[in-house]
């Protein structure tokens, strides 16, 4: 897919009489209205925005107000693409779309650069004849009414077309070559890039190479939590390729004996992907995983918690910082449960450009811009009362501390939200009664009773989640009512007669039925009234175990996971096998 790498811009006009006909705005300034009536970004947001878009051109480069908006997260490119057709009818923003098909480039030697008031800009290597002007005209994805020709030179347009080859072909080419010739540098640079191309156009969220005897050397994709061996490689070809990966990662290639960590980055089109990098010696050989941390891939709270009004109400009045109001909030789950995800996406939602929003990770995973982003490492050598300090000292309105993992991060949490800023963080544990625990576990004799303490006042909200499966667009209506079963097989509970969604298969999807996954969640919120707190407070030195009980409380909200399945089955994001199973795995 060949996208715009400038910017582009489609400019509406205003019809007024020529006394009192105003300047026309652009697409892009009405777009940025359009999201700030509509509550998606704040006028400072904007102006943010606006600001950064004028320093960049008075660099002498172009760029898309929208790409700018998606850049620093303020919002998506789905909000995007819904100002754009509500403003422009049914024209869709190309900044987001293919503009000419790559094999058509490639025959006539041009390459798309930007759309603006109608006209497609191109560089071209060669004469645009009239034939080729109409062909080029017509396969535009964008309606576009004429054409304008920058001339170049063979090499540029090679140069610019060799960066956006279909990455899906790409590879196997690529490995067919290091079958058939020497193995060379070049040639491992293009597989790897190669590679890491086809992961993000996969939708992978890590990549696992092999290096073992033949026929063993694996590379295989995890896409939607499931791993799929995809690419069987010559053990001498995966070994070459392990190399490089080590190479570029900034590790030893030559030690094959411990394990290594570093990280990769891959120029895509518009943006840059990060991937971590993690090799570990095995039985028989070695192994990497290539976790692919694409800023593209992060989905939003809506797409995560789809249907549940209540779960994005809650998240957008946690977002809505006034002062330093102190309060914990609790992410927790087991591995590969999309709780970063969440973590990130709650993140998003602050306003970073008017709130001070601090992280402590390791490692720092995504960027997020205007967020101040720290290492844990850095601070390795540093005590809790240390860390305290130096974070305290930085004025921070919100503190992100990625995972409590031992004391000192847990007592850094609780110490930040007593002291009246607003902490987030994620916790390895089953279900919501167990993420208390777990905090709990990690506090030494002497100050257990004073963490208890602060919990019972400061924890605000915990949400416990697994991910399963979403149907993709081609599932079709099962002919059979399926709810009966359901409940009595799992005790759910639905409205009515309740017809589900079964997975069908189509491209899209890989024929598996499925694409992307939702988060399925158990929540509790506890608001901040003095005599709730009081009574928590009671309950809780009484034991740590009446915890559980504490959903029963007047004013405390309870979610089950049980009544988020059944809302998203009724609702047709998932089909009931995929209920059934994660019920049956203990969700």
């Amino acid at each position: 897919m060949i996208t715009a790498t400038a910017t582009v811009t489609v400019t509406a006009t205003a019809t007024a009489p020529a006394e009192v006909r105003a300047p026309a705005r652009s697409l892009q300034t009405q777009i940025g209205e359009f999201l700030v009536k509509t509550g998606v970004i704040t006028p400072q947001q904007l102006d943010v925005s606006l600001r950064q878009q004028s320093l960049i051109r008075a660099g002498g480069k172009q760029i898309l107000l929208g790409e700018l908006i998606v850049r620093n997260k303020f919002a998506n490119q789905e909000q995007i693409r819904f100002a754009v057709k509500r403003l422009d009818g049914e024209r869709d923003s190309a900044l987001f779309r293919q503009l000419l098909p790559p094999a058509m480039c490639r025959q006539h030697g041009v390459f798309p650069l930007e759309v603006e008031g109608g006209v497609l800009s191109i560089k071209a290597s060669r004469v645009v004849s009239a034939p080729v002007k109409a062909k080029l005209l017509a396969a535009c994805d964008v309606k576009v009414d004429d054409l304008r020709v920058m001339p170049t030179d063979s090499g540029d347009i090679a140069r610019l077309l060799a960066g956006t080859r279909d990455q899906a072909t790409a590879f196997d080419a690529i490995i067919t070559r290091l079958r058939n010739e020497e193995i060379n540098g070049f040639l491992l640079h293009q597989a790897l890039n190669a590679m890491l191309s086809e992961a993000i156009a996969l939708r992978a969220s890590d990549i696992h190479m092999d290096k073992l005897r033949d026929p063993g050397a694996w590379i295989s994709y995890r896409i939607d939590g499931k791993l799929r061996p995809t690419h069987l490689l010559p053990e001498r070809i995966m070994a070459a390729l392990f190399s490089r990966v080590k190479n570029d990662s900034g590790m030893d290639a030559s030690d094959t004996r411990r394990a290594q960590d570093g990280r990769l980055s891959l120029a895509e089109v518009g943006s840059s992907v990060e991937f971590r990098v993690a090799t570990q010696p095995i039985a028989g050989g070695e192994t990497i995983a290539i976790r692919v941390l694409d800023p593209a891939s992060m989905i939003g709270l809506s797409a995560l918690f789809p249907y549940q009004l209540q779960m994005n109400e809650l998240f957008r009045g946690l977002a809505d910082v006034r002062g330093k109001v102190g309060g914990l909030i609790l992410i927790s789950g087991p591995t590969g449960s999309g709780k970063t995800t969440t973590l990130y996406a709650l993140a998003q939602n602050f306003s970073r450009d008017r709130l001070n929003v601090i992280t402590v990770e390791e490692p720092v995973e995504y960027i997020l811009p205007f967020a101040r982003q720290i290492q844990l490492n850095q601070l390795l050598n540093e005590k809790s009362a240390d860390l305290e300090r130096s974070v305290l000292r930085q004025d921070p309105d919100v503190l992100i501390l990625g995972e409590i993992r031992d004391n000192d991060t847990m007592r850094a949490a609780l110490k930040f939200a007593e002291s009246g800023h607003l902490v987030l963080a994620t916790v390895h544990a089953k279900n919501v009664a167990q993420t208390f625990e777990r905090v709990l576990s990690f506090c030494d004799a002497a100050t257990k009773q004073e963490a208890l303490y602060i919990l019972a006042n400061q924890l605000s909200v915990v949400v416990n989640q697994g991910l399963i499966a979403k149907l993709c667009g081609c599932a079709v209506e099962v002919e059979r009512d399926a709810a009966a079963t359901l409940s009595q097989a799992h005790g759910l509970r639905f409205h009515g007669h309740a017809r589900f969604l079964r997975r069908a298969g189509c491209p899209a999807c890989n024929h598996t039925g499925y694409h992307g996954r939702v988060a399925v969640h158990e929540t509790v919120v506890i608001p901040s009234t003095d005599t709730l707190r009081t009574r928590i407070t009671d309950m809780l030195f009484e034991s740590i175990h009446n915890f559980q009980a504490v959903f029963a409380l007047e004013g405390v909200s309870h979610t089950s996971k049980h009544q988020v399945m059944a809302q998203l089955l009724e609702c047709h994001v998932v089909d009931a096998d995929t209920v059934s199973q994660a019920v049956r795995a203990g969700f």
